[in-house]
């Protein structure tokens, strides 16, 4: 859902807000993974910057637990490809 600036989504049964920008979720970042965002914004075009943009927005709204559950939707889905 949008708000401005923010969407929302909820986790584990709690509304979580996070950044519905570039210049936000740059922000929202550690200052270790800002350049490779950056990197991979200006490295999409006009049909995959929002892919990009919501990778890096589900990123941020995640737990690091929920990093096993993205790695094994991402296999299962090459898998299937």
């Amino acid at each position: 859902m949008a708000e401005g600036d923010t969407l929302w989504t909820t986790h584990g049964g709690q509304r979580v807000e996070v950044p519905a920008t570039v210049a936000g979720v740059r922000d929202a970042l550690p200052e270790k993974q800002r350049q490779q965002f950056l990197d991979e914004v200006f490295a999409a075009n006009v049909h995959t910057v929002e892919h990009v943009l919501r990778e890096w927005i589900v990123k941020i709204a995640s737990e690091p637990a929920d990093e096993e559950i993205f790695a094994r939707l991402a296999a299962e889905e090459q898998g299937a490809a």
